[in-house]
């Protein structure tokens, strides 16, 4: 699935419930916390998404109250649609022009993860964390560079399985995987994300596809969590991010700890958040891409013309 209206929006917001049971004699306090942070969160978005246009009601015509709040549950919201082939020029188009640079073929990246994988809380199509990707690329090798973004809002670990085919299916040149923050709403064990992790890291690299994972940010900067929950949860994704680092750099990846780069910036910058006050916005998720750009152009470098399309043409990069 690429990044098409996603349905679940709860189920990408309501990331906080349920932490309550980790912690012993606090489990009744904590849940409340979770509870009511994730009303806080929940309702900010909304009120964004209708405010913007972007949410997708699911009105029934003649239906009681309960049989529209069962309807309520499919909402989904509509994100900036970013795929396509990106020229180095920086604009895109559906299939690049048969001469100069753009006669060469486009480079595959896909990017694979969770709600921030297809940038969640972004409002432009130049927001996207695959655009900026993307676009960063084609600049930096004078070449298109075509962006199929496979993740999905919601999603675990345990996702990148259908992910992976999906992603196999388009023959990438790279992959771009950002995930993690739903494994830790859902308390699954960090060994045991990681180790998902780097098993779809292990069979992309054996395939010879170059894998960059955006490790999973600090959750104590979200001050939409209150305390103590969030010191709690900033605990658990230092100890994911550590665990995923590991698995990543094991499974022949390049790991690129947002936690440490990225998340103290947000500290005290409301900016760096979208509505939900949760998920970044575009400046926060350029924050993010700006410190992955270099790790995914590692993988590039200078070769002969010979992957032209027709023959002669001017230098060309490939993946490493």
């Amino acid at each position: 699935m690429g990044t098409a209206d996603r349905s679940g929006l709860r189920a990408g917001l309501g990331a906080l419930a349920g932490f309550g049971v980790l912690v012993g004699g606090s489990a009744l306090a904590l849940t409340a916390q979770a509870r009511s942070a994730t009303r806080v969160i929940d309702t900010a978005a909304l009120q964004a998404a209708l405010a913007d246009g972007s949410l997708v009601p699911p009105a029934v015509p003649g239906a009681d109250r309960a049989q529209q709040r069962t309807a309520d549950h499919l909402i989904h919201v509509r994100l900036p649609q970013g795929d396509g082939v990106w020229r180095p020029d920086g604009l895109r188009e559906d299939d690049p022009t048969p001469d100069g640079v753009d006669a060469l073929r486009p480079l595959s990246l896909v990017v694979l993860g969770d709600s921030t994988s297809v940038g969640y809380g972004t409002t432009s199509v130049a927001e996207l964390p695959g655009v900026v990707l993307a676009r960063a690329v084609a600049a930096h090798v004078r070449r298109p560079v075509r962006l199929s973004s496979l993740g999905l809002t919601g999603a675990t670990t345990a996702d990148l399985t259908r992910q992976l085919g999906a992603a196999t299916a388009v023959a990438p040149d790279a992959v771009v995987i950002l995930i993690g923050a739903n494994d830790i709403r859902e308390r699954i064990p960090p060994w045991r994300s990681a180790a998902q992790l780097g098993a779809t890291v292990a069979a992309l690299v054996a395939q010879g596809v170059p894998v960059v994972v955006g490790t999973c940010p600090d959750f104590g900067v979200i001050e939409a969590i209150p305390q103590p929950l969030r010191r709690m949860l900033s605990t658990w994704s230092h100890q994911l991010a550590a665990a995923q680092e590991r698995s990543v750099t094991a499974a022949g990846g390049r790991a690129v700890p947002l936690g440490r780069l990225v998340s103290p910036q947000f500290a005290g910058r409301p900016e760096l958040f979208a509505a939900d006050h949760f998920h970044p916005s575009g400046p926060g998720y350029r924050r993010a891409m700006d410190v992955m750009v270099p790790a995914l152009l590692d993988h590039w470098r200078p070769r002969s013309s010979s992957d032209v399309d027709g023959g002669a043409g001017p230098s060309t990069p490939q993946v490493a």
